[in-house]
């Protein structure tokens, strides 16, 4: 009976809640949206990309059929320069090859192609 006690005092005690860091951990290069020339996305799938200032930016999805913009979202970069995130809500786009820009005062800086799953 001894040994039960023991034991279950042992695994009461002895387990932690692990801690992780999320300063710490980096976001890896593939999952970089402006990193590769066409990636698939899905609905509410969060991107990351890299921004070089803290103005207002657009990030727009354009049809290449048409050359007609289908959705436009325009934010401040809540993380300030460097690595930010978007959440992709593409629920009602159709389910092709589009392109997604990155604007900066009217200017494209970045893009890439997404195809819509």
């Amino acid at each position: 009976m001894r040994k039960y006690l023991i034991l279950l005092l042992f695994l009461l005690f002895s387990c932690e809640k692990d801690f992780i860091d999320e300063d710490v951990i980096s976001i890896p290069r593939e999952d970089r949206i402006f990193a590769v020339k066409q990636s698939s996305v899905v609905d509410n799938q969060t991107i990351f990309f890299d921004i070089e200032s803290n103005v207002e930016h657009t990030l727009a999805i354009k049809d290449l059929e048409t050359n007609s913009i289908l959705s436009k979202e325009t934010f401040l970069p809540k993380n300030g320069i460097g690595m930010n995130d978007k959440t992709l809500y593409i629920k009602s786009l159709p389910k092709k090859k589009l392109e997604l820009q990155l604007i900066l005062t009217d200017k494209v800086i970045k893009s890439t192609f997404i195809i819509v799953e």
